[in-house]
C-alpha cells in the first residue's frame, strides 16, 4: 500500500523533510510561554571591586552552566543560589586579576580574541540579517499543509545551445497566460510541463509543508490564495515554475488502521466485496450484534471490534498484528512518521475524509479492498515545530542564504569587477584549463597586469593580484578559468573583507552581541590566568602528596573480602546429589575436594581466600546478612552451579602509602588545585572586596536566614 510512485524527481524538488531538532546560534532567542513574572534581571545583588554583579548574568550563567535553561535563578533554594553565587563572583574575581596583569593587552590573546570575534560575528550576523526571520517563517508554514501543482519550463541545455533562460520563461509567461484565460490546469501540466514524472499526475505533487521542496517553489505556493496560480514565472536553477496552490489544511497527524482484503483462491473479486461489506455491516453495528456477530465466527470478543476482525481476516499481515496499525502516525506532507514512506492517493484522501472514530466505506486501491478506522488526530505543536524548522533549515537553505545576503552587502558597498578588464582577462587565456596549469597566465599581456579587475568599497584588486593569488594560494586550486571559475576565487578573497565591514559595529548595534563578546572574552583571560596560576602549577609533589595522606589516613582503607568454599558442577543431577549429601550433614569441604569442577581446586578443597567482590563472581553471592559457615546456593555461574560456603570475612585495612597512591593521585591534584585557586583568590579580593547585598538577596530568597549586611568575603 506505501509507494513511492507520486514522490517528484528527489534532484528537482524533494528536499527531505527534517523532523528532529539543534540551535541556530548560541545567542538565539528563546520564545517562551506567556506570563513573565516583574522583571529582576538588572538588580545588583553583589559587587566585586567596582563591578557590579546583576541577578540577569548570574541566571545566565546558571541556566548555561548547569543546562536548566527554563529555571529562573529566584525559583531555587536560597543555599543552591548562594553557592553559584560564590562560584560567579570567584570567576569574576579571576577575570579582573586577568586585566589587572594587563594579559587583555597581551599580543597572543589578542589574535585569540581577534579570532573568537570573528567566528561569533559571522554566526550572529546571518542569523539576524535571514535566519532568524526565516526559522520563524518555516515554522509557521510547517502548521499548514499544502497541495499544490507545478508546471516546469526547463532551461536549455548547455552542451548544445548554452542556458538559455529568455526562451524558458516566454515560454512559461504564455503558459500562465493560457491558465489565465480558463485552460484546465492539470491539462496544460500534461502536454507542456519539461517534468514528465509530475506531468503525467496533471502537474500535482504530494501535499508539503515548510522545508519540503525548494524554496522558490514553497515561497510562491504559500503567498497564494487557494486556486490561483502565480502571476509571473518562478525562477530556479532548474528553470521556471509555474504553481498553482489547490488547497490548504492545518497540518494533522493521523493515526489510523485497515483491514485489507484481496482475492484469493478461495475467494474471487466479487466474494471479496461482499466479504468487505458483511464486515463494514458488523462494525457499524451496535455492540451487542457486534459481539454476536463475532461469535457465530468463532472469534472471541475482545472489546475492540475494528482489532478483533483484523487480526482474524486482515492480508496485510504485518499490520493485522497489531489490530490493523501500520505502526505509526501519518501527516500528508511528510508520510508515516516512522519512515516517511507515503500511502497511495486513495487511501490517504479517505483517511482525511473521516473524522475521528469514524470507519469507511470500502476504498479500492492497487493493493486491494480497505477499511479504514480514523483513530485520532494530533496538531503539530509549535514550539516542537520551531526546533525541526532550525534543523531543517540549517540543511536546506542556511547556506544559500548567507551567499544572499553577503552578496547585497558586496553590492550596497560598490563591490563588483571591472566588466572590460575581466573580458580582456577571459579573451587572453585558455578558458578550458583551471588553476593546477602552472603556466596559465603566460598569455596575459604586460599591459593589462596592472589593471584594476576587481573594485572593493576602499580599493580593488589588479588583474596582476588577482592572477598572483591564484597562483599562490592552496584553496585556490583547480578553480576553473572563466567566469563561473573566477566568481568562486573573488569569493574566497572577498567575503572575508565584506564580512568584517558588515560586522565592524555589531556590539554597538546588538547588546546581546555585545553581552556574547564580553563573555567570551572573560572566558579567554580566564583560561590565561588560571594556567599561569594553577595549572601551571598543578603538579604532583611526593612530599605534598605523603602530607595529604597522613591527615586524610582514614579515606584509604582496602575493601571487604572473603574467604570462600565452593563447589561448582557442570550438571544438575549432579547438583542434586551433593546437596543430597550436604542435607545429611556431610562435610562441605570433603565433598567439594571430591567433586568441585572447577580447575586446580580440588587439591585446595575449594577454597578460596580474600575473594573480592570486584573480580569475583562467587564473592558477589556474600551480602550483608551472610553470616561465616552459611551455605549458599546453588546459584548460576559461568555455565555451571555454585553452592557457596562463606569461611571468614576479612575487615578492610589501613593501606600504605604506597599501596593507596593511585587512588590518592586524583584526590591529591584536586586538593591543591582548590588550595591554589583559594591562595591566589585571597589576594585579589584585597584588592577587589567581594560584598553581597544580602537586603536584595533576602528580598528575592526571604525563606532563608538573612546575611549581614555589607558582608565581605
Amino acid at each position: 500500500m506505501l509507494h513511492n510512485a507520486m514522490m517528484i524527481r528527489l534532484r528537482i524538488l524533494a528536499l527531505a523533510a527534517i523532523a528532529c531538532s539543534a540551535a541556530i546560534s548560541a545567542h538565539a532567542q528563546k520564545k517562551t510561554r506567556p506570563s513573565k513574572p516583574v522583571d529582576q534581571s538588572q538588580t545588583v545583588i553583589a559587587t566585586v571591586g567596582s563591578e557590579n554583579i546583576i541577578l540577569g548574568d548570574v541566571e545566565r550563567a546558571f541556566q548555561k552552566n548547569l543546562t536548566r535553561r527554563d529555571t529562573k535563578l529566584s525559583a531555587v533554594p536560597k543555599d543552591t543560589a548562594l553557592d553559584f553565587l560564590r562560584l560567579y563572583t570567584n570567576y569574576r574575581l579571576k577575570v579582573q586579576d586577568a586585566r589587572d596583569r594587563g594579559l587583555d593587552k597581551d599580543s597572543a590573546v589578542k589574535v585569540d580574541l581577534a579570532n573568537n570575534r570573528r567566528l561569533l560575528s559571522e554566526t550572529f550576523f546571518y542569523d539576524k540579517a535571514v535566519a532568524n526571520r526565516r526559522v520563524e517563517e518555516l515554522a509557521q508554514r510547517r502548521l499548514t499543509e499544502l497541495e499544490i501543482g507545478v508546471i516546469l519550463c526547463a532551461v536549455s541545455d548547455p552542451a548544445t545551445r548554452g542556458w538559455d533562460t529568455l526562451a524558458s520563461r516566454q515560454k512559461a509567461e504564455r503558459i500562465i497566460a493560457q491558465i489565465k484565460s480558463g485552460a484546465e490546469f492539470d491539462k496544460v501540466a500534461r502536454d507542456s510541463s519539461d517534468d514528465k514524472e509530475t506531468a503525467a499526475n496533471g502537474g500535482r505533487l504530494p501535499w508539503i509543508s515548510g522545508g519540503t521542496i525548494i524554496k522558490a517553489v514553497e515561497d510562491a505556493a504559500y503567498s497564494l490564495p487557494v486556486g490561483q496560480v502565480v502571476s509571473a514565472p518562478i525562477y530556479s536553477r532548474f528553470g521556471y515554475f509555474i504553481v498553482k496552490l489547490f488547497r490548504s489544511a492545518p497540518r494533522e497527524s493521523v493515526k489510523f488502521r485497515h483491514i485489507l482484503l484481496q482475492p484469493k483462491d478461495t475467494r474471487d473479486s466479487s466474494a471479496t466485496q461482499l466479504f468487505a461489506d458483511s464486515l463494514i455491516s458488523i462494525l457499524k453495528s451496535p455492540a451487542a450484534a457486534q459481539n454476536a456477530a463475532l461469535a457465530a465466527r468463532g472469534l472471541q470478543p475482545s472489546g475492540d471490534v475494528f482489532s478483533d476482525l483484523a487480526k482474524a481476516y486482515s492480508d496485510d499481515k504485518t499490520s493485522a498484528a497489531k489490530g490493523g496499525y501500520l505502526g505509526a502516525p501519518y501527516t500528508r506532507s511528510g508520510g508515516m512518521e516512522n519512515n516517511n514512506s507515503r500511502l497511495v492517493p486513495d487511501f490517504e484522501r479517505a483517511i482525511f475524509d473521516l473524522k475521528d472514530g469514524q470507519i469507511s466505506g470500502k476504498v479500492n486501491t492497487l493493493f486491494g479492498t480497505h477499511i479504514i478506522i480514523r483513530d485520532s488526530t494530533k496538531r503539530p505543536d509549535q514550539y516542537v515545530e520551531r526546533d525541526a524548522a532550525k534543523r531543517s533549515y540549517r540543511r536546506l537553505y542556511y547556506e544559500e542564504d548567507k551567499r544572499l545576503v553577503l552578496d547585497s552587502v558586496k553590492k550596497a558597498n560598490g563591490y563588483g569587477w571591472n566588466i572590460v578588464n575581466l573580458a580582456k582577462l577571459l579573451i587572453s587565456i585558455d578558458t578550458n584549463r583551471n588553476t593546477q596549469d602552472t603556466l596559465w597566465h603566460r598569455s596575459i599581456m604586460d599591459d593589462l597586469l596592472p589593471q584594476p579587475l576587481y573594485n572593493l568599497s576602499k580599493t580593488s584588486y589588479s588583474v596582476q593580484q588577482f592572477v598572483d593569488t591564484l597562483r599562490k594560494r592552496s584553496d585556490l586550486r583547480g578553480f576553473t578559468l572563466n567566469r563561473a571559475g573566477f566568481e568562486r576565487a573573488i569569493n574566497k578573497m572577498t567575503d572575508p573583507i565584506a564580512l568584517d565591514e558588515a560586522t565592524a559595529n555589531l556590539e554597538r548595534d546588538y547588546q546581546d552581541f555585545a553581552s556574547l563578546m564580553r563573555e567570551f572574552n572573560d572566558g579567554i583571560l580566564l583560561f590565561k590566568v588560571e594556567e599561569k596560576e594553577v595549572w601551571s602549577k598543578l603538579k604532583f609533589d611526593t612530599v605534598d602528596a605523603r602530607a595529604y595522606y597522613d591527615t586524610t589516613k582514614s579515606r584509604w582503607m582496602t575493601e571487604t573480602k572473603y574467604d570462600i568454599s565452593e563447589i561448582f558442577v557442570l550438571n544438575d543431577s549432579l547438583l542434586s546429589v551433593i546437596q543430597g549429601r550436604l542435607a545429611k550433614g556431610e562435610n562441605f569441604s570433603a565433598l567439594a575436594q571430591e567433586y568441585t569442577q572447577r580447575e586446580g581446586m580440588r587439591d585446595k578443597k575449594g577454597l578460596t581466600s580474600a575473594m573480592s567482590p570486584k573480580t569475583s563472581k562467587v564473592a558477589q553471592q556474600i551480602t550483608a546478612a551472610t553470616k561465616v559457615g552459611d551455605v549458599i546456593g546453588p546459584v548460576k555461574i559461568d555455565a555451571g552451579w555454585s553452592l557457596i560456603k562463606l569461611e571468614g570475612i576479612v575487615a578492610p585495612q589501613q593501606k600504605t602509602f604506597e599501596s593507596a597512591i593511585s587512588e590518592i593521585a586524583p584526590a591529591y591534584q584536586d586538593a591543591l588545585q582548590k588550595r591554589l585557586t583559594e591562595n591566589w583568590l585571597s589576594g585579589v579580593r584585597q584588592r577587589h572586596p567581594v560584598v553581597y547585598n544580602s537586603k536584595v538577596i533576602d528580598a528575592i530568597w526571604p525563606a532563608a536566614a538573612p546575611a549581614k549586611a555589607g558582608k565581605k568575603k
